[in-house]
């Protein structure tokens, strides 16, 4: 029964999300494209060993000539694990401003940064399933099944 027991408890390790090992920065990118219209979402995302995390978003946004790039969001908040979850609360968000805009209304810029922004504020909680951790790479799943792959950032 013991050596059982002692299985189990080294199996559940391997699939816990080792703190030491999240801690630091990360950065992640994705594509995609809705009705002609491509997005680039670039993320940089900090985990403090004190479970205070910074992210910085920067999205581009093109329809035809028409762009805006790097639309800054920028956010701070909490983050705790469980096995291998890891659930991130955003507490804060700072109003985007936009690095370049071309072909595009004050109006249709303002409703851009409003639909990022209101990502955050809407909905604070994270909640993601680490798939995949190592000193270079973090897979994780979001509760929608989408799966983003970060990249370790050198401190």
């Amino acid at each position: 029964m013991r050596h059982i027991l002692l299985f189990i408890v080294a199996v559940l390790g391997l699939y816990a999300a080792d703190e030491s090992l999240l801690t630091g920065q990360w950065n992640s990118m994705t594509h995609s494209l809705n009705s002609g219209t491509k997005t680039t979402e670039k993320e940089y995302f900090k985990l403090n060993a004190n479970h205070t995390f910074g992210i910085v978003f920067l999205v581009s946004v093109q329809k035809g000539n028409a762009y805006v790039k790097d639309l800054r969001i920028e956010g701070t908040g909490i983050w705790k694990t469980r096995g291998n979850i890891l659930v991130v609360v955003v507490r804060d968000v700072k109003v985007p401003v936009a690095k370049e805009v071309y072909g595009i209304s004050q109006s249709s810029l303002q409703s851009i940064a409003s639909s990022f922004h209101s990502r955050f504020v809407n909905d604070p909680v994270r909640i993601l399933v680490v798939k995949r951790l190592s000193p270079s790479e973090l897979i994780t799943e979001n509760e929608s099944g989408q799966t983003i792959q970060y990249k370790r950032l050198p401190y």
